[in-house]
């Protein structure tokens, strides 16, 4: 939470971390650990708060192959206005205490940044896991219904 009767006075410089708890997750999202975000929050000439931030840690995200865990590191940059006539600064901003729970915009800003799929290294990707394996067919193999269309096609080639 923002304490806005300080931006009165002069710019908030922020440099926190951040544990984002009961957030719903999103498809692929299993958890953000070490969030961390610094930078400035100032109110403009027209009584709008400017949020210059910088929002970095890791996201842990569900391989979409084998569901195995990949953690990816993130770094998000947040260039934003909140005015006060908006409806989604009254979703933000608590008029008894004069505060501004910034945590909200932090989350959609991370969620913006989750991939729709991610995958591992090519190389770390195993074929086969606990109660699955990935069924290849060699392309030579014929089924045997049909083995005697396959002659039949194979004699119309020569």
């Amino acid at each position: 939470m923002i304490d806005l009767n300080k931006l009165i006075i002069k710019d908030l410089i922020v440099d926190e971390d951040i544990i984002f708890e009961n957030k719903s997750l999103i498809n692929g999202l299993k958890d953000v650990k070490n969030a961390h975000y610094s930078g400035a929050i100032r109110l403009n000439e027209d009584e709008n708060i400017e949020l210059d931030l910088l929002l970095t840690g890791k996201m842990i995200l569900i391989d979409s192959i084998t569901l195995n865990e990949i953690e990816k590191y993130f770094e998000i940059k947040i260039e934003e206005t909140l005015r006060q006539e908006d409806d989604n600064f009254k979703e933000y901003f608590n008029n008894l205490q004069n505060t501004l729970d910034i945590s909200e915009i932090l989350w959609q800003n991370i969620v913006l940044e989750v991939p729709i799929r991610i995958r591992q290294d090519e190389e770390d990707i195993t074929l086969e896991g606990e109660g699955w394996q990935l069924n290849k067919k060699d392309e030579e193999e014929i089924d045997p219904r049909l083995a005697k269309l396959q002659e039949l096609l194979d004699q119309r080639k020569e």
